[in-house]
């Protein structure tokens, strides 16, 4: 179903480009349809089904946050978009795992294995949390929203609140 829709936005917009449309109405519905189409590849694409996870888990009470996964090969970095899931202490990255829908599970993190964690730029643009392992390993996330989701995500994690003076931002 991706490949179809891949297929289809270039050859519509050939289309328009290439074929003299004198009907305006269908001429600008084209248009209408690429917008449509690129709508339909980003859910097929980045949307992770809260549902699914909720039945991979057993339960619908667990923090979630839309998100992408920096993996690091060598020299370049991997950005990977998805769901980061906290339950019962234990780190979750969800992809989804086809058009139709269904999630895999990326990375997974045990709450014990978790060091401390840093509000900071994890790459060169995107601003994120590191979570440093025991061992010295790091693990990255970048999503805007960190920041004011601290609280909630000390919490599934089981942490406590954070106690003044301890450092938070690199």
């Amino acid at each position: 179903m991706k490949k179809l829709v891949l297929i289809a936005i270039p050859a519509i917009l050939a289309v328009i480009v290439f074929v003299p449309i004198s009907n305006r109405v269908l001429y600008w519905s084209l248009f209408a349809v690429i917008f449509v189409l690129v709508y339909l590849f980003h859910i097929m694409e980045d949307v992770v089904p809260m549902k699914d996870i909720a039945a991979s888990l057993g339960t619908s009470d667990f923090f979630s946050l839309k998100c992408g996964y920096v993996k690091i090969n060598g020299q370049k970095a991997e950005l990977k978009k998805g769901l980061l899931v906290i339950y019962s202490g234990t780190v979750l990255f969800y992809v989804r795992a086809k058009a139709s829908g269904g999630v895999t599970l990326v990375q997974s993190i045990a709450g014990e294995m978790i060091e401390t964690y840093t509000l900071c730029k994890v790459d060169d643009y995107h601003p994120g949390v590191t979570f440093t392992l025991n061992g010295g390993e790091e693990v990255k996330f970048t999503s805007k929203k960190f920041q004011e989701n601290e609280k909630a995500m000390r919490s599934a994690l089981g942490w406590p609140e954070e106690v003044k003076g301890e450092p938070s931002e690199e």
